[in-house]
């Protein structure tokens, strides 16, 4: 018990320490995307582990030992394209949410991670009693950010719906203005960073223009705000996969007590 809340401590603070530096040095030098290669690093390692693990495991089952194919099917290509592809899909999500989320959303977020690196571990714990390892991890690892995320996914959507204010300049601006919100949140200078926050920006004020003119319609106006429910599962995903990799370095074991 004590092993499993200090590893999940760990991935709530790692993540969170780590966004907290890019939000604080975006503004003054593109070397801020160091710390987002670090939340890639781990995120991509997680997984690859994960992935190659359950190829090894089913290797040994369906390949006949000393068969010349083990020196070509080792899984490592599967690896790091779902690995890469994660990352793809989870660094960017994390550090635009690091920019944009008020403190509600932080807060939920932050028991969001904990949450479901506590019952990852729990699970792994759970399922290591019936099944060989390391199909205890793997079994642990799709349920446990789905049964974490599906909630929270829910309660970040109404969080973000009711915390959210709407500028008033929103209710009568055209379009082509609806941008210019988020510009004022931009950094002085036009580095690579910049431009591709820019979009993000623009992205985020058109969406809330979106919502302001379909007020009259309020079914149509919350699909514009799915975002941050589809976050939630980002969050519990990128949590689950870099508990394995903070595990996995937790006193050097992957087989310590828990």
């Amino acid at each position: 018990m004590q092993r499993r809340l200090s590893i999940a401590f760990v991935v709530t603070l790692l993540p969170a320490v780590l966004l907290w530096l890019w939000k604080l040095t975006y503004v003054f030098s593109d070397w801020a995307a160091i710390w987002l290669l670090c939340m890639a690093a781990m995120i991509f390692l997680g997984n690859w582990s994960i992935t190659i693990d359950r190829w090894k495991a089913e290797r040994g089952i369906v390949l006949r030992s000393g068969s010349w194919l083990a020196g070509w099917l080792t899984g490592r290509i599967g690896a790091f394209l779902s690995s890469t592809l994660l990352v793809l899909l989870l660094v960017p999500a994390l550090a635009w949410n690091a920019l944009t989320m008020s403190g509600a959303e932080i807060v939920v977020s932050l028991a969001l991670v904990f949450a479901s690196a506590w019952l990852f571990l729990w699970m792994q714990s759970f399922l290591a009693r019936h099944f060989m390892p390391p199909f205890d991890r793997i079994f642990a690892n799709g349920p446990s950010a789905w049964m974490v995320g599906l909630p929270f996914s829910v309660i970040l959507f109404f969080v973000a719906w009711y915390a959210q204010s709407i500028p008033t300049e929103m209710l009568t601006a055209d379009f082509s203005i609806a941008r210019r919100p988020g510009l004022g949140e931009l950094p002085e200078g036009r580095g690579w960073i910049t431009e591709i926050i820019d979009f993000g920006y623009a992205f985020e004020a058109s969406k809330i223009w979106l919502v302001v003119k379909m007020r009259d319609y309020p079914l149509i106006a919350i699909l514009f705000n799915l975002d941050m429910a589809l976050f939630g599962f980002f969050a519990a995903r990128a949590s689950v996969v870099i508990t394995h990799f903070v595990e996995t370095h937790y006193h050097g074991t992957l087989n310590a007590p828990v």
